[in-house]
């Protein structure tokens, strides 16, 4: 379970078996069922979750009861309520498991402390949050200057197996659709594929 992580981690910064075994020693085992929460809002969030197995989503939910799906994660993913984790503030948005989920947590002031003696791994979380602000940043742009159904075939062709373990109705909801619309664009897409079949 742990090697997962380690090669994880092993990409980004080099590591000693003594360091691993010392970072590694800080992380709680968590399982989740289909559709149980690791957190929902207002719950105190000082953990963040990598994603051993299984499926994790991360939404936000309006005055209105909508819901608005920030980040869906799979394994050799870091998931969480990041606004909560970093301000300490009480969590902001539900993270749900959409299966059977295998987690390690991994709470923030252990993290913190870690750091004290060891800024390899301060350097390893950097590179996580810097790569994450550069996701959301090309996401905002996508979302700015892509129409709805280029967004679905960038998701689809960056992640193939998303449809299948994901229901349609969250991929809208990541996408900023309804499912309505998402079914509208599948179905579109189809037909200019069988159209550019039927010329050839």
């Amino acid at each position: 379970m742990s090697e997962q992580l380690r090669q994880h981690v092993a990409k980004r910064i080099d590591i000693s078996n003594d360091e691993w075994n010392e970072f590694i020693a800080l992380f709680t085992p968590r399982k989740l069922k289909k559709r149980e929460f690791l957190t929902k809002p207002g719950d105190v969030n000082d953990t963040s979750a990598y994603i051993i197995s299984g499926c994790l989503r991360t939404f936000y939910t309006d005055g209105k009861g909508h819901e608005h799906t920030m980040q869906i994660g799979f394994e050799d993913w870091w998931a969480g309520d990041w606004l909560a984790y970093i301000t300490g503030s009480p969590a902001h948005y539900s993270v749900e498991a959409l299966e059977d989920t295998e987690l390690l947590l991994l709470s923030r002031l252990e993290q913190e402390a870690f750091y004290a003696h060891n800024l390899k791994f301060e350097k390893y979380f950097r590179i996580l949050l810097q790569s994450a602000y550069v996701a959301g940043q090309l996401r905002l742009i996508s979302t700015m200057s892509k129409s709805a159904e280029e967004r679905y075939m960038d998701l689809i062709q960056k992640y193939p197996h998303m449809e299948l373990r994901v229901a349609q109705h969250h991929i809208a909801s990541y996408l900023g659709i309804t499912p309505e619309a998402l079914s509208r664009i599948k179905r579109s897409i189809i037909e200019k594929t069988r159209m550019e079949r039927s010329k050839s």
